[in-house]
């Protein structure tokens, strides 16, 4: 039984509860801090600060080749926020007054893309092993250690999201509460996480990076929620 599922697994609980309350109040925070243009550098720099603590304290089975395929989603992720995804026609509503679509809406795009790779790519390496113990166990982890990776740049769009809340819309009022509500619902389910985990005995304070999964899944909610909100006009 590893140090997570033995009786203390309580304690364990409150202190990932606290790595996740302040993983939420460090990228919140950073929206108050001003950028230049759209280019939200200081919640992108939060965000891969996020990613490194969760491949560092790495809450799964798993090699070192897993936790580089999680970085190299992570970092691809992040990259499309900064640089635009190539794409067709862009609905009038997600181009802003430079003539350039949205970031959020280029980001879409693009982890909807990273996201297929994602599961092609899992897939394809546990068929290609040999011994294949463990595979349904190996897949999930590395599927969502991978969507929780690219899940984490959502949260590069908290500004705007913000930006749109202030207008005390009825639609982001809806946003705020279903928000809060999935957080919550979040951090209950990560202190089942946390009790039923098995992670590698190798890595120190596997709980920190149990309570930083819900938060980088997360980012796919707030990104989502800027989408909708500007294709509403709010």
């Amino acid at each position: 039984m590893s140090e997570i599922t033995q009786p203390n697994w309580k304690n364990k609980a409150l202190g990932m509860l606290l790595t996740q309350f302040t993983a939420y109040v460090l990228l919140i925070a950073a929206t108050a801090i001003p950028t230049r243009g759209m280019f939200p550098a200081i919640p992108l720099i939060i965000a891969a600060l996020v990613l490194g603590e969760f491949v560092l304290f790495w809450p799964f089975h798993g090699s070192t080749l897993d936790r580089a395929v999680t970085i190299a989603f992570g970092v691809a992720s992040l990259i499309f926020v900064a640089v635009p995804f190539p794409s067709g026609d862009v609905p009038p509503e997600q181009i802003a007054k430079s003539g350039e679509a949205y970031p959020w809406y280029s980001w879409a795009l693009a982890a909807g893309l990273l996201l297929v790779v994602l599961v092609i790519f899992s897939f394809g390496r546990q068929m290609a092993r040999e011994n294949r113990s463990h595979l349904i166990r190996s897949l999930s982890h590395a599927v969502t250690s991978g969507v929780a990776a690219i899940a984490v740049a959502g949260w590069c769009f908290l500004p705007a999201l913000g930006s749109m809340l202030l207008k005390g819309t009825t639609a982001g009022t809806v946003t705020v509460i279903v928000l809060v509500i999935l957080a919550l619902a979040l951090a209950v389910a990560s202190t089942l996480w946390v009790r039923d985990a098995d992670p590698d005995p190798a890595i120190r304070h596997p709980w920190i990076g149990t309570g930083l999964l819900p938060v980088m899944l997360m980012g796919v909610t707030i990104a989502a929620a800027t989408l909708i909100l500007s294709r509403l006009g709010a």
